[in-house]
Protein backbone atom coordinates (compact mmCIF):
# COMPACT_ATOMS: atom_id res chain seq x y z
CA UNK A 1 0.00 0.00 0.00
CA UNK A 2 1.56 3.67 -1.20
CA UNK A 3 1.20 6.47 0.73
CA UNK A 4 -1.64 7.69 -1.65
CA UNK A 5 -3.89 4.99 -1.26
CA UNK A 6 -3.32 5.21 2.69
CA UNK A 7 -4.06 8.73 2.40
CA UNK A 8 -7.32 7.84 0.76
CA UNK A 9 -8.38 5.23 3.46
CA UNK A 10 -7.40 7.51 6.69
CA UNK A 11 -8.80 11.18 5.06
CA UNK A 12 -12.32 10.61 6.26
CA UNK A 13 -11.56 10.33 9.49
CA UNK A 14 -9.08 13.26 9.95
CA UNK A 15 -6.43 15.72 8.42
CA UNK A 16 -3.98 13.91 10.19
CA UNK A 17 -4.39 11.46 7.61
CA UNK A 18 -2.53 13.76 5.01
CA UNK A 19 0.73 13.60 6.15
CA UNK A 20 2.40 10.07 6.43
CA UNK A 21 5.17 12.00 8.31
CA UNK A 22 2.80 12.86 11.26
CA UNK A 23 1.79 9.16 11.54
CA UNK A 24 5.03 7.92 11.74
CA UNK A 25 6.05 10.74 14.43
CA UNK A 26 3.14 9.63 16.42
CA UNK A 27 3.79 5.54 15.68
CA UNK A 28 7.45 6.96 16.98
CA UNK A 29 6.37 8.21 19.79
CA UNK A 30 4.38 5.21 21.00
CA UNK A 31 7.29 2.97 20.17
CA UNK A 32 9.38 5.69 22.43
CA UNK A 33 6.63 5.48 25.39
CA UNK A 34 6.65 1.45 25.00
CA UNK A 35 10.45 1.68 25.46
CA UNK A 36 10.06 4.06 28.54
CA UNK A 37 7.37 2.08 30.17
CA UNK A 38 9.29 -0.84 30.03
CA UNK A 39 12.62 0.87 31.53
CA UNK A 40 10.98 1.73 34.43
CA UNK A 41 8.37 0.31 37.25
CA UNK A 42 4.64 0.11 35.78
CA UNK A 43 2.49 2.83 37.49
CA UNK A 44 -0.71 1.69 37.65
CA UNK A 45 -2.82 4.28 35.69
CA UNK A 46 0.13 5.30 33.40
CA UNK A 47 -1.18 3.42 30.61
CA UNK A 48 -4.70 4.55 30.52
CA UNK A 49 -3.68 7.62 30.45
CA UNK A 50 -1.59 6.92 27.32
CA UNK A 51 -4.45 5.62 26.25
CA UNK A 52 -7.11 8.43 26.81
CA UNK A 53 -4.53 10.48 25.24
CA UNK A 54 -4.07 8.96 22.39
CA UNK A 55 -7.66 8.26 21.63
CA UNK A 56 -8.31 11.64 22.04
CA UNK A 57 -5.50 12.92 19.71
CA UNK A 58 -6.29 10.38 16.76
CA UNK A 59 -10.02 8.65 17.70
CA UNK A 60 -9.64 4.72 19.17
CA UNK A 61 -10.82 3.44 16.69
CA UNK A 62 -9.02 5.73 13.53
CA UNK A 63 -5.47 4.41 15.74
CA UNK A 64 -6.97 0.76 15.32
CA UNK A 65 -7.26 1.23 11.77
CA UNK A 66 -4.20 3.14 10.93
CA UNK A 67 -1.97 0.88 13.15
CA UNK A 68 -3.49 -2.20 11.59
CA UNK A 69 -2.77 -0.41 7.77
CA UNK A 70 0.67 1.15 8.39
CA UNK A 71 2.07 -1.82 10.70
CA UNK A 72 0.64 -5.05 8.85
CA UNK A 73 2.89 -5.05 5.94
CA UNK A 74 5.62 -5.41 8.62
CA UNK A 75 4.42 -7.07 11.74
CA UNK A 76 5.27 -10.80 11.94
CA UNK A 77 3.60 -12.10 15.41
CA UNK A 78 5.23 -14.46 17.67
CA UNK A 79 2.00 -15.39 18.69
CA UNK A 80 -1.81 -14.94 18.02
CA UNK A 81 -3.63 -15.29 21.66
CA UNK A 82 -7.22 -15.74 21.55
CA UNK A 83 -9.24 -13.82 23.76
CA UNK A 84 -12.20 -14.35 25.12
CA UNK A 85 -13.73 -13.34 28.32
CA UNK A 86 -17.59 -12.63 29.81
CA UNK A 87 -19.10 -8.89 30.21
CA UNK A 88 -20.57 -7.44 33.68
CA UNK A 89 -23.73 -7.72 31.77
CA UNK A 90 -23.17 -11.37 30.56
CA UNK A 91 -22.23 -10.83 27.11
CA UNK A 92 -19.44 -13.76 26.03
CA UNK A 93 -16.77 -11.79 23.20
CA UNK A 94 -13.89 -13.39 21.67
CA UNK A 95 -11.27 -12.46 19.53
CA UNK A 96 -7.59 -12.51 19.07
CA UNK A 97 -4.41 -10.33 19.92
CA UNK A 98 -1.45 -10.60 17.99
CA UNK A 99 1.76 -9.75 19.72
CA UNK A 100 5.52 -9.88 19.20
CA UNK A 101 8.89 -8.67 20.74
CA UNK A 102 10.92 -6.08 19.37
CA UNK A 103 13.78 -4.99 19.66
CA UNK A 104 15.02 -1.49 18.25
CA UNK A 105 18.47 -1.83 19.46
CA UNK A 106 19.44 -5.00 18.30
CA UNK A 107 18.91 -6.97 21.24
CA UNK A 108 18.53 -10.43 21.41
CA UNK A 109 15.11 -11.44 21.66
CA UNK A 110 14.64 -15.00 20.64
CA UNK A 111 13.92 -16.34 24.25
CA UNK A 112 11.18 -13.66 24.82
CA UNK A 113 10.21 -14.69 21.38
CA UNK A 114 9.77 -18.19 22.10
CA UNK A 115 8.29 -18.27 25.28
CA UNK A 116 5.49 -15.93 23.79
CA UNK A 117 4.31 -18.39 21.16
CA UNK A 118 4.89 -21.41 23.44
CA UNK A 119 2.84 -19.98 26.27
CA UNK A 120 -0.81 -20.68 27.07
CA UNK A 121 -2.77 -18.04 26.83
CA UNK A 122 -5.83 -19.70 28.39
CA UNK A 123 -8.18 -17.18 30.65
CA UNK A 124 -5.79 -13.99 29.93
CA UNK A 125 -9.03 -12.32 28.38
CA UNK A 126 -10.98 -13.03 31.38
CA UNK A 127 -8.31 -11.49 33.99
CA UNK A 128 -7.20 -8.34 31.25
CA UNK A 129 -11.45 -7.67 31.01
CA UNK A 130 -11.50 -8.19 34.94
CA UNK A 131 -8.16 -5.80 35.61
CA UNK A 132 -9.83 -3.38 33.60
CA UNK A 133 -12.91 -3.32 35.24
CA UNK A 134 -11.11 -2.91 38.75
CA UNK A 135 -9.52 0.58 37.13
CA UNK A 136 -12.07 1.73 34.86
CA UNK A 137 -11.69 5.16 32.38
CA UNK A 138 -14.39 7.36 33.21
CA UNK A 139 -15.75 10.54 31.84
CA UNK A 140 -14.28 13.38 34.27
CA UNK A 141 -11.17 11.57 35.95
CA UNK A 142 -8.23 13.52 35.75
CA UNK A 143 -5.91 13.33 32.28
CA UNK A 144 -9.07 11.94 30.41
CA UNK A 145 -10.09 14.55 27.41
CA UNK A 146 -13.24 15.69 27.86
CA UNK A 147 -14.16 15.16 24.48
CA UNK A 148 -14.08 11.48 24.60
CA UNK A 149 -17.51 9.65 25.28
CA UNK A 150 -18.25 7.28 27.38
CA UNK A 151 -18.42 4.10 24.76
CA UNK A 152 -14.66 5.50 23.67
CA UNK A 153 -13.45 5.23 27.54
CA UNK A 154 -14.82 1.76 28.27
CA UNK A 155 -13.28 0.68 24.83
CA UNK A 156 -10.12 2.00 26.29
CA UNK A 157 -10.84 0.46 29.82
CA UNK A 158 -11.14 -3.08 28.16
CA UNK A 159 -8.11 -2.76 25.83
CA UNK A 160 -5.82 -1.30 28.62
CA UNK A 161 -6.90 -3.99 31.35
CA UNK A 162 -6.35 -6.68 28.10
CA UNK A 163 -2.83 -5.29 26.99
CA UNK A 164 -1.78 -5.36 30.51
CA UNK A 165 -2.62 -8.19 31.44
CA UNK A 166 -1.05 -9.59 28.36
CA UNK A 167 2.17 -7.95 28.51
CA UNK A 168 2.51 -8.48 32.62
CA UNK A 169 2.36 -12.30 32.13
CA UNK A 170 5.48 -12.29 30.01
CA UNK A 171 8.05 -12.67 32.93
CA UNK A 172 9.73 -9.22 33.42
CA UNK A 173 13.07 -10.18 32.64
CA UNK A 174 12.50 -11.41 29.11
CA UNK A 175 11.48 -7.74 28.12
CA UNK A 176 14.35 -6.32 30.78
CA UNK A 177 16.12 -3.68 28.50
CA UNK A 178 15.33 0.02 27.13
CA UNK A 179 15.40 -1.17 23.39
CA UNK A 180 13.04 -3.80 24.38
CA UNK A 181 8.88 -3.85 23.86
CA UNK A 182 5.57 -5.65 22.52
CA UNK A 183 3.79 -4.77 19.96
CA UNK A 184 0.59 -6.21 19.08
CA UNK A 185 -2.37 -5.62 16.69
CA UNK A 186 -5.90 -7.30 17.58
CA UNK A 187 -9.43 -8.67 16.20
CA UNK A 188 -11.50 -7.07 19.07
CA UNK A 189 -13.47 -4.18 19.02
CA UNK A 190 -13.15 -3.71 23.28
CA UNK A 191 -16.63 -4.64 24.02
CA UNK A 192 -17.27 -3.69 27.69
CA UNK A 193 -21.09 -4.37 28.69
Amino acid sequence: MDDTQLNRLLTPYDKWAESPELLDAMLERVATNAAEQHARPPRRRRGARIAATVGAVLGVGVLATAAAVYVAPNFTPDAVIPISYVTDEGNAVECTYSLAVTSWDGTNVTEAKEWISSHDWTGIGQRGYDLGEKNPTNLGDADVDSELTQEDLDQVTVSTGIVTAVVEEIPSELLDGVGIGTSGTSTCTWVRH
